[in-house]
């Protein structure tokens, strides 16, 4: 296949009447790092006649839309208050996207025809009651099929109250009319359809019994059980990983029987085989990697209401149903093809495209027509139309025209001996045009903290961090997801152990190498990476010259209420909380030890906290008690709340304030004297709360 690429005038078309630019100097402003993308989320229909792409408008993320006949772009949405998260093409003539209130998470779900009329709720945006939430827990209505064979439904889950039992409904998009299926008397929490919308797998559990996963071969048959699993939340919560081996289902096979799964029966990185529920025979491996887990396990919490519990496995169908590759995370994202022409077009767009990763994101049903991203670290990404059977590559735009990539820095692969010999793997971004040596360094450690894991890709947090002129240091600590059972369970109940050494083992590699000064460390870290900020600056305090907390975990106190006798839930929850984390009644002394807010004494550098004030995953009371015992010992702190906000700051003009108060804070206090850390008298900066 030999490509002939053209500039299209669709670039010019999709952006004639929404695009903004800015000039990009040499320090990088923090407006053009943190601003919203001109171009993000682009699809194509079904059918091939329009694009979609997310884009700012009003301050918000707004849904757009290029009729490829007419040439004509138009908006379909006006948002004001609240952006558009997510959508995607339900139907050939039906787009479904959501919206998220203020931070909770709770998300409000609508229809829309391709000419803006027709507008249908779906789900109506409003506050969930606290009583019916389950804090981390909380499962939104999901998608369990788009009935392809349904020219006006799709098939949904409602969770049930507080219990997280899941009831099917058929959902109509053109009226919103709601239809409840049988009743769900099998408590079950998650479901797969087939290829016609037959529920026919069912994970299910009661409150105190083990997770049963039940089979039936069609609407009329009775259910059977295929495994049950006494320690097995991950079929629910693809970050959680139970302790014994264990199989968990993805989705049918084409012949609407044979079922994929990912299993780790016998592979501590799990294998992608075929399952055979009415022999209950497991078949030959398809897929596995010796380092790297397939798929990207947490791709479905990213789809804003709309996602698939099945999306994390990183399989790759053709549009004829056919599995023709399997995606997954290593050092850098990759695929192995299963199919060779597959195989042999992704090296041809790879031709075209030479140094960027190339990732088909959208495609009409026929396959005829895909949307291409390309992406490097360096690179926040291109979109390109490629026309399959024309071998012709169209320019569609770019997310960010006014990054530079050249300005940018690369962000490099590493790995290093903690400090029991285990190697730990990460990324190291140095900025660019200086000297690789006694640098000034941030380490930024990950939330999750099980499951998630930082990549190799464009961050804007990095590059404005490496802009000015900071080494980055992301570490995957045990715990983190992608690397295997074995690497994933290390960090099991490693609050502020084995987790934080090897992020403290992180710093002290980055020293002996040279590259970072050790006198001028800091440390930036969100929701459990605020958790590591807090305990590496008071168990830690000799590594680190200041510390920024956003929506971190700061009383472990505060997290272990949800586990207690008094807050019921289900037993896999609470059995999930007390292998990885801690059982609140047990275990009050090892949460004592490792709790950073009784140790605020300790603390010697300069602290940064900002806080969603609707954080239903990280509670404002975590800054509270934390700026008590600042105020109590004295210590010197900033302090940001934003009202309309929740578990990171979503709003635009709102990211660009707090990464001003990042630069200016570091700023402040990244040049201590030589040989340790500032130490002076301590004097709160104050404190500073914002409304909407």
């Amino acid at each position: 296949m030999t490509f002939s690429p053209i500039r299209s005038t669709l670039v010019l078309l999709l952006f004639a009447a929404l695009r903004m630019g800015a000039a990009v100097p040499a320090a990088i402003p923090v407006e053009t790092l943190f601003a919203d993308p001109e171009m993000r989320a682009v699809q194509i229909s079904p059918t091939g006649r329009y694009l979609t792409f997310l884009a700012p408008r009003n301050l918000r993320m707004n849904l757009a839309i290029l009729d490829r006949e007419t040439k004509k772009t138009a908006w379909l949405t006006n948002m004001t208050q609240e952006s558009v998260v997510y959508y995607t093409w339900a139907k050939p003539d039906r787009i479904l996207f959501s919206q998220q209130l203020a931070g909770r998470e709770s998300y409000g779900i609508y229809a829309v025809d391709p000419d803006g009329k027709n507008l249908t709720i779906i789900r109506q945006l409003a506050q969930v009651d606290e009583s019916e939430r389950l804090g981390d827990y909380d499962m939104p209505r999901d998608f369990i099929s788009m009935l392809p064979g349904d020219k006006d439904a799709v098939l949904m889950m409602e969770t049930r109250g507080n219990s997280g039992l899941a009831d099917p409904i058929r959902v109509n998009l053109r009226t919103g009319k709601t239809t409840r299926g049988a009743l769900n008397d099998i408590n079950a929490r998650a479901w797969i359809a087939d290829s016609k919308g037959v529920l026919r797998i069912a994970v299910c559990t009661d409150f105190e019994g083990p997770v049963r996963l039940l089979y039936r071969t069609n609407e009329q048959a009775k259910w059977q059980t295929l495994a049950e699993y006494r320690e097995e939340l991950s079929l629910l919560f693809p970050e959680a990983s139970p302790i014994e081996p264990h199989w968990k289902p993805i989705c049918f096979a084409k012949d609407d029987r044979t079922l994929y799964v990912l299993s780790f029966l016998e592979h501590d990185k799990g294998a992608i085989r075929t399952y055979d529920p009415e022999t209950k025979t497991m078949g030959p491996v398809i897929f596995t990697d010796p380092q790297f887990e397939p798929g990207d396990r947490l791709a479905n919490y990213r789809s804003g209401g709309l996602g698939s519990r099945a999306s994390f496995a990183g399989l790759v169908f053709d549009p004829a149903g056919e599995l023709i590759g399997v995606d997954y995370l290593a050092e850098k994202s990759a695929t192995r093809w299963l199919d060779p022409r597959a195989a042999q077009r992704a090296r041809d767009l790879d031709a075209a495209l030479p140094g960027t990763a190339n990732h088909v994101v959208s495609a009409t049903s026929d396959g005829k027509l895909e949307v291409v991203l390309a992406t490097t670290d360096r690179d926040p990404g291109s979109y390109y139309l490629f026309d399959v059977e024309k071998s012709e590559l169209s320019v569609l735009g770019q997310g960010r025209p006014a990054i530079k990539p050249a300005d940018m820095a690369e962000m490099r692969p590493i790995t290093f001996a903690a400090r029991d010999g285990a190697q730990i793997p990460g990324y190291l971004t140095l900025p660019v045009g200086r000297a690789v040596k006694n640098l000034p360094m941030i380490v930024v450690p990950h939330g999750g903290p099980f499951g998630p894991r930082d990549a190799w890709g464009y961050d804007a947090q990095v590059q404005f961090l490496a802009n000015r002129g900071y080494a980055v240091l992301q570490v995957n600590f045990r715990g983190s997801g992608g690397y295997g059972l074995e690497f994933q369970r290390g960090g099991y109940r490693q609050y502020g152990r084995r987790m934080q050494d090897d992020v403290s083992d992180g710093v002290k590699w980055a020293v002996a190498q040279g590259i970072a000064d050790p006198a001028r460390v800091g440390i930036f870290g969100a929701s459990y990476g605020g958790y590591v900020v807090l305990a590496g600056l008071v168990f830690t305090p000799e590594l680190y010259c200041l510390g920024i907390d956003y929506v971190g975990v700061a009383d472990l106190d505060l997290m272990a209420i949800s586990g207690s006798a008094d807050f019921k839930l289900p037993r896999l929850f609470r059995d999930f909380l007390k292998t990885t984390r801690f059982d609140a009644a047990d275990d009050r002394e090892l949460i004592k030890a490792i709790n950073p807010i009784h140790f605020i004494e300790r603390m010697r550098a300069p602290l940064l906290a900002a806080y969603g004030k609707n954080d239903p995953r990280v509670r404002l009371e975590h800054g509270a008690a934390l700026v008590a015992q600042l105020k109590k010992y004295g210590k010197t702190y900033d302090y940001l709340v934003e009202e309309g906000e929740g578990h990171g700051f979503r709003n635009v003009e709102n990211r660009v304030a707090f990464y001003r108060k990042v630069e200016d804070f570091l700023a402040r206090y990244m040049n201590p004297p030589a040989g340790g850390v500032r130490v002076g008298t301590p004097v709160p900066v104050g404190e500073k709360k914002k409304s909407e």
